[in-house]
Protein backbone atom coordinates (compact mmCIF):
# COMPACT_ATOMS: atom_id res chain seq x y z
CA UNK A 1 0.00 0.00 0.00
CA UNK A 2 2.85 2.40 0.77
CA UNK A 3 4.45 2.03 -2.67
CA UNK A 4 1.34 1.46 -4.80
CA UNK A 5 1.97 0.98 -8.50
CA UNK A 6 5.75 0.83 -7.95
CA UNK A 7 5.58 -2.41 -5.94
CA UNK A 8 7.48 -4.45 -8.54
CA UNK A 9 10.21 -1.84 -8.77
CA UNK A 10 10.39 -1.90 -4.94
CA UNK A 11 10.90 -5.69 -5.05
CA UNK A 12 13.68 -5.20 -7.63
CA UNK A 13 15.45 -2.50 -5.55
CA UNK A 14 15.20 -4.51 -2.33
CA UNK A 15 16.48 -7.62 -4.14
CA UNK A 16 19.46 -5.66 -5.47
CA UNK A 17 20.18 -4.38 -1.97
CA UNK A 18 19.96 -7.88 -0.48
CA UNK A 19 22.38 -9.12 -3.14
CA UNK A 20 24.89 -6.38 -2.18
CA UNK A 21 24.45 -7.17 1.51
CA UNK A 22 25.10 -10.87 0.89
CA UNK A 23 28.23 -9.98 -1.09
CA UNK A 24 29.55 -8.01 1.91
CA UNK A 25 30.44 -4.87 0.00
CA UNK A 26 32.27 -2.45 2.31
CA UNK A 27 30.71 1.00 2.49
CA UNK A 28 32.21 4.47 2.21
CA UNK A 29 31.66 6.22 5.55
CA UNK A 30 30.21 9.75 5.53
CA UNK A 31 28.96 12.10 8.20
CA UNK A 32 30.46 12.11 11.67
CA UNK A 33 32.29 8.80 12.31
CA UNK A 34 34.43 10.44 15.05
CA UNK A 35 31.47 10.36 17.41
CA UNK A 36 31.61 6.55 17.41
CA UNK A 37 34.92 6.34 19.28
CA UNK A 38 33.43 6.61 22.79
CA UNK A 39 30.49 4.29 22.19
CA UNK A 40 26.96 5.01 21.03
CA UNK A 41 23.72 3.58 19.76
CA UNK A 42 23.29 3.78 15.99
CA UNK A 43 19.69 3.42 14.86
CA UNK A 44 18.03 3.15 11.49
CA UNK A 45 15.20 1.54 9.52
CA UNK A 46 15.09 -1.49 7.23
CA UNK A 47 16.39 0.78 4.51
CA UNK A 48 18.95 0.27 1.78
CA UNK A 49 22.02 -1.74 2.81
CA UNK A 50 21.36 -1.73 6.58
CA UNK A 51 23.06 -5.10 7.22
CA UNK A 52 26.40 -3.69 6.00
CA UNK A 53 26.75 -1.10 8.79
CA UNK A 54 28.20 -3.50 11.40
CA UNK A 55 30.47 -5.22 8.87
CA UNK A 56 31.86 -1.89 7.62
CA UNK A 57 32.49 -0.45 11.09
CA UNK A 58 34.13 -3.67 12.35
CA UNK A 59 36.47 -3.58 9.34
CA UNK A 60 37.40 -0.04 10.42
CA UNK A 61 38.30 -1.26 13.92
CA UNK A 62 35.18 -0.43 15.93
CA UNK A 63 33.72 -2.80 18.53
CA UNK A 64 30.24 -3.33 17.06
CA UNK A 65 27.19 -5.20 18.30
CA UNK A 66 23.67 -5.45 16.96
CA UNK A 67 20.34 -6.61 18.32
CA UNK A 68 18.42 -9.18 16.32
CA UNK A 69 15.19 -11.12 16.53
CA UNK A 70 15.33 -14.77 17.47
CA UNK A 71 12.84 -16.49 15.17
CA UNK A 72 12.70 -19.78 17.06
CA UNK A 73 11.34 -17.89 20.06
CA UNK A 74 8.12 -17.57 18.06
CA UNK A 75 8.24 -20.99 16.41
CA UNK A 76 9.85 -24.19 17.64
CA UNK A 77 10.29 -25.50 14.11
CA UNK A 78 13.60 -26.85 12.89
CA UNK A 79 13.48 -24.30 10.06
CA UNK A 80 13.25 -21.36 12.53
CA UNK A 81 16.18 -22.68 14.60
CA UNK A 82 18.24 -23.20 11.45
CA UNK A 83 17.44 -19.66 10.24
CA UNK A 84 18.53 -18.23 13.63
CA UNK A 85 21.78 -20.16 13.48
CA UNK A 86 22.48 -19.11 9.90
CA UNK A 87 21.70 -15.42 10.51
CA UNK A 88 23.77 -15.28 13.70
CA UNK A 89 26.74 -16.89 11.97
CA UNK A 90 26.47 -14.52 8.99
CA UNK A 91 25.95 -11.39 11.11
CA UNK A 92 28.79 -12.16 13.52
CA UNK A 93 31.55 -12.24 10.89
CA UNK A 94 34.50 -9.89 11.52
CA UNK A 95 33.75 -9.87 15.25
CA UNK A 96 30.28 -8.29 15.23
CA UNK A 97 28.49 -9.24 18.46
CA UNK A 98 24.89 -10.36 18.07
CA UNK A 99 22.56 -9.71 21.00
CA UNK A 100 18.95 -10.67 21.60
CA UNK A 101 16.33 -8.86 23.66
CA UNK A 102 16.94 -11.27 26.56
CA UNK A 103 20.56 -9.98 26.76
CA UNK A 104 19.78 -6.60 28.33
CA UNK A 105 22.59 -6.71 30.93
CA UNK A 106 25.14 -7.77 28.30
CA UNK A 107 24.01 -4.92 26.04
CA UNK A 108 24.42 -2.38 28.87
CA UNK A 109 27.93 -3.70 29.65
CA UNK A 110 28.82 -3.59 25.95
CA UNK A 111 27.71 0.04 25.65
CA UNK A 112 29.41 1.12 28.87
CA UNK A 113 32.67 -0.41 27.59
CA UNK A 114 32.58 1.89 24.53
CA UNK A 115 30.84 -0.40 22.05
CA UNK A 116 28.90 0.78 19.02
CA UNK A 117 25.45 -0.79 19.25
CA UNK A 118 23.22 -0.97 16.18
CA UNK A 119 19.47 -1.37 16.14
CA UNK A 120 16.60 -0.89 13.73
CA UNK A 121 13.72 1.04 15.25
CA UNK A 122 11.04 0.58 12.64
CA UNK A 123 8.17 -1.84 12.76
CA UNK A 124 4.62 -1.24 11.73
CA UNK A 125 5.57 2.45 12.06
CA UNK A 126 8.93 4.14 11.37
CA UNK A 127 9.81 4.84 15.01
CA UNK A 128 7.97 1.96 16.70
CA UNK A 129 11.01 0.88 18.78
CA UNK A 130 12.71 4.27 19.09
CA UNK A 131 11.55 4.73 22.70
CA UNK A 132 13.50 1.62 23.72
CA UNK A 133 16.63 2.94 22.02
CA UNK A 134 16.21 6.30 23.73
CA UNK A 135 15.78 4.67 27.15
CA UNK A 136 18.89 2.53 26.63
CA UNK A 137 20.94 5.56 25.55
CA UNK A 138 19.89 7.47 28.69
CA UNK A 139 20.64 4.50 30.93
CA UNK A 140 24.13 4.03 29.46
CA UNK A 141 24.91 7.75 28.98
CA UNK A 142 25.72 7.31 25.28
CA UNK A 143 24.57 9.31 22.26
CA UNK A 144 21.76 8.03 20.07
CA UNK A 145 22.73 8.61 16.44
CA UNK A 146 20.81 7.90 13.22
CA UNK A 147 22.51 6.12 10.33
CA UNK A 148 21.57 4.98 6.87
CA UNK A 149 23.35 2.68 4.45
CA UNK A 150 22.41 3.04 0.78
CA UNK A 151 23.65 3.03 -2.80
CA UNK A 152 24.74 6.25 -4.42
CA UNK A 153 26.08 6.29 -7.98
CA UNK A 154 26.88 2.59 -7.81
CA UNK A 155 28.80 2.88 -4.52
CA UNK A 156 27.63 1.85 -1.08
CA UNK A 157 27.53 4.66 1.51
CA UNK A 158 27.19 4.54 5.30
CA UNK A 159 25.95 7.94 6.44
CA UNK A 160 26.35 8.58 10.18
CA UNK A 161 24.13 11.32 11.62
CA UNK A 162 21.74 11.58 8.68
CA UNK A 163 18.05 12.42 8.38
CA UNK A 164 16.55 8.97 7.82
CA UNK A 165 12.94 10.05 7.02
CA UNK A 166 14.24 12.42 4.33
CA UNK A 167 16.30 9.62 2.79
CA UNK A 168 13.30 7.29 2.77
CA UNK A 169 11.27 10.05 1.13
CA UNK A 170 14.00 10.57 -1.53
CA UNK A 171 14.48 6.81 -2.07
CA UNK A 172 11.17 5.13 -1.14
CA UNK A 173 11.95 2.01 -3.15
CA UNK A 174 14.93 1.18 -0.91
CA UNK A 175 12.72 0.81 2.18
CA UNK A 176 11.26 -2.56 3.10
CA UNK A 177 9.12 -3.96 5.87
CA UNK A 178 8.11 -7.58 5.26
CA UNK A 179 5.80 -8.49 8.11
CA UNK A 180 3.69 -7.28 11.04
CA UNK A 181 5.76 -6.45 14.10
CA UNK A 182 5.84 -8.87 16.99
Amino acid sequence: RRIGHQALKNVYCVGRNIFRMLNRDELLVRGHPGILSTGCILYSFHFGLWELMPYTLCKKGYNVGVIANRYHGYSSSLRARFLDHLLKKWRSTNGVRVFYKESALEIVRFLKSGGVFGMLVDGNEFYQKYGKAEKLARLCHVPLIPFAAYREKGRGVLHIGCDIPSLVKERPLDYVWFYRSR
